[in-house]
C-alpha cells in the first residue's frame, strides 16, 4: 500500500517540528524520524491504529495523534496533533505522487 501525506499533515508536522525545535533542534529531527518510521509500519498492517469516532483510524506516537484513512490502494495521513489541537473538519486534499 502507498502512503500519502495530506497537505494538512505537512503543515501540522512543520508547526510541531518548529515548536519542538525551539528548545532542541536535534530532538525535533529525531522525533519526526521516529514519527515517519511509525507511520511506515502501516504498510504491513494498515488497520493497526485505533478506530476513531468518525470511522478513521489513529496512530498514537509519544503524545501525538496521527489520524489516517485507509482505502483499497492507499493510506492517507490526515494530520498530526497533540491532544486537543485537532479540528474535526479536515482538508482531504492529497498529493498523490
Amino acid at each position: 500500500m502507498k502512503i500519502i501525506y495530506s497537505p494538512r499533515f505537512e503543515r501540522e508536522a512543520l508547526r510541531a517540528y518548529a515548536f519542538i525545535a525551539q528548545d532542541k533542534r536535534k530532538a525535533a529531527k529525531e522525533f519526526f524520524g521516529k514519527v515517519k518510521a511509525h507511520i511506515e509500519t502501516l504498510t504491513d498492517n494498515p488497520r493497526k491504529g485505533r478506530l476513531s469516532d468518525d470511522g478513521n483510524r489513529e496512530l498514537i506516537h509519544k503524545g501525538y495523534t496521527i489520524p489516517y484513512l485507509v482505502d483499497d490502494e492507499s493510506i492517507v495521513i490526515l494530520g498530526i496533533f497533540n491532544q486537543n489541537e485537532w479540528i474535526p473538519k479536515y482538508d482531504q486534499e492529497t498529493s498523490k505522487q
